[in-house]
């Protein structure tokens, strides 16, 4: 093998022109598969860890609440927490953070432009880390400002909006903006630091801390607008989690557990749907009262057996009272529509009303206590009672969660809703890049293979014919043809091995050059850029398969011609003339 091998590098350097020409032909090939491939992963690394996660969140569990507007508000953050928490190991789990936000109107110093006001919390040292040093490049002031008390509402800026509100460290900016109430609110913020994040898409948002963005905005401190989460591998486990937290966070029925004058009662509500009512006016009759009010959109019915207990009679009204989660007692008048009697599991000291009456007091004062398991998800009447919230079913494209989103707009409902999501669906325009990036990177492999192939074939042509009687010399003086064939095979093999490393360092080089290249943030890449850079993020394993198959194209190409050299007769070959 060692004498096989060292006429290979031998015959190499003989035809130097002719190997050099195919080697820098295949370098040339791997330097663009290298330069293709590592940009393809830090363009799907930008896109995933600083434009996606940022902005969407590997997974999101969005809260919808309709009304006069559509906002988005989670009335119980801890239980979602909670469902995150056992779906998701703590080692794939980065971190689950409310996502709070809103676009507002600004003014500067004589200047409007509008902003993204975006709550962000940054409770220890390593938040500080991860958020102001791997986030930020500070251009003027000092992120410490940030935790002051004495400035009623700090925030940082981009050198974006500092010039477009013609602002600078100190000045103060007046912003207006819708609260999840549905009314206006403005503030002052005081600017205490201009930095600049690591992408484009920063460039007009204006970060405040989350707590003081939540009060302005309008939510409760048990309230969030949606859950952002962050994982160690989203490709891999994102959209399984996402199956999984759905199935997870199936809603109860709506049940208030509470008292009227002392007694124990409990509040089950009926869907807003004609064909709910149908059914559930052949599992119920109503014996006093008027049907048609009773199952109106404002309608409550009282049960035959609790009405003579608490001594009610259609047009009384009457107070109910339960504890709830946050706001302590909550009491509530109701007017009775109708009495009625049912032999089903409903039981005797059941309220019916129409969901629509009590979505809203539901969603805004939860009750501790919900109890309505005698009623299973099996029986006759679980289709027709309304549940906590409704939860949309997973989209698998950005093209569906938008089409359903917009059907849901078209619902008029009190009922809130959840969604749950992952950036493939949330942005799936965007992370439509990783494909498309993946495409051009196979148009590359398969052209360094065709370059391979057709350089390989025509190489080795050439050599065995001008190589002929030397091909008869050595078999006549006992070379066995398994040897011939082998030397011609290493020779190629060598020229691939020595190219390819050659085309990876090349590559390496280049990618080097362009990194320095600095673009301005109104470029058309600037969305694909990290620090105003081109980021490159070398995938070792993947450069690693790529060498290898080459390596292995190579022999299988120079296999056949090899062999057909070794099959010459050796009086054949020494006869031989050019």
């Amino acid at each position: 093998m060692g004498l096989i091998l060292n006429l290979s590098l031998r015959n190499l350097l003989r035809q130097k022109r002719r190997n050099l020409l195919l080697g820098i032909g295949i370098a040339f090939g791997m330097m663009i598969l290298v330069v293709a491939n590592s940009f393809s992963h830090g363009i799907v690394d930008v896109l995933i860890k600083d434009v996606v996660s940022y902005a969407y969140g590997h997974m999101s569990i969005d809260g919808i609440q309709s009304g006069s507007q559509m906002t988005t508000m989670i009335r119980d953050k801890q239980r979602i927490m909670d469902a995150i928490n056992s779906t998701i190991p703590k080692e794939e789990l980065i971190g689950a953070e409310e996502k709070i936000g809103a676009l507002a109107r600004a003014i500067g110093n004589g200047e409007a432009d509008n902003v993204f006001v975006v709550g962000a919390s940054v409770r220890n040292e390593k938040d500080k880390k991860d958020f102001f040093e791997g986030f930020f490049t500070l251009v003027d002031g000092s992120f410490e400002d940030y935790f002051r008390k004495d400035i009623e509402y700090p925030v940082i800026i981009s050198s974006a909006v500092a010039k477009s509100l013609n602002v600078k460290v100190h000045d103060v900016i007046k912003v207006r903006f819708p609260m999840v109430t549905g009314q206006v609110q403005t503030a002052q913020f005081t600017v205490i630091a201009v930095a600049n994040g690591n992408n484009s898409f920063m460039n007009i948002v204006v970060f405040l801390d989350g707590e003081r963005a939540k009060s302005l905005l309008g939510y409760k401190p048990w309230e969030s607008a949606s859950m952002q989460i962050t994982l160690k591998n989203p490709q891999r486990t994102a959209k399984a989690y996402a199956d999984t937290l759905h199935r997870k966070l199936q809603p109860e029925l709506l049940s208030i557990v509470g008292k009227v004058s002392g007694a124990d009662c409990q509040i089950l509500a009926f869907k807003n749907e004609d064909a709910a009512k149908e059914e559930l006016n052949r599992h119920i009759k109503v014996i006093a009262g008027d049907p048609k009010k009773a199952f109106a959109k404002e309608g409550v019915m009282v049960s035959a057996q609790l009405a003579r207990k608490l001594n009610l009679r259609v047009g009384s009204e009457f107070t109910y009272e339960y504890r709830t989660k946050f706001r302590g007692l909550y009491q509530e008048k109701f007017r009775v529509d109708a009495i009625y009697s049912s032999d089903t599991k409903l039981g005797s000291n059941i309220i019916l009303m129409n969901g629509e009456r009590i979505y809203e007091t539901y969603s805004k004062f939860l009750p501790v206590d919900t109890k309505s398991g005698y009623i299973g998800g099996d029986d006759a009447l679980y289709p027709v009672l309304a549940t906590e919230w409704k939860l949309l079913e997973r989209s698998r494209d950005g093209v569906a969660l938008q089409k359903a989103l917009k059907e849901e707009r078209k619902i008029k409902t009190s009922q809130p809703k959840l969604n749950v999501n992952t950036m493939y669906e949330a942005a799936s325009q965007l992370m439509q890049f990783e494909s498309v990036l993946n495409s051009i990177t196979l148009v590359a492999v398969l052209l360094l293979f065709f370059i391979i192939l057709i350089g390989v074939v025509n190489t080795l042509r050439m050599t065995i014919k001008e190589r002929t009687r030397e091909i008869g010399t050595v078999r006549a003086i006992g070379m066995q043809k398994k040897d011939v064939r082998n030397m011609f095979i290493t020779e190629t093999v060598l020229l691939a091995a020595i190219s390819c490393a050659a085309g990876i360092i090349l590559g390496i080089l280049v990618m080097q050059i362009l990194g320095l290249i600095t673009f301005s943030s109104s470029s058309d890449l600037s969305m694909i850029l990290k620090d105003r850079h081109i980021y490159f993020k070398m995938d070792p394993v993947g450069i690693l398969m790529n060498f290898l198959l080459i390596i292995f194209i190579s022999g299988v190409t120079a296999y056949f011609p090899a062999r057909r050299a070794a099959r010459l007769s050796a009086v054949e070959a020494l006869r031989h003339y050019e």
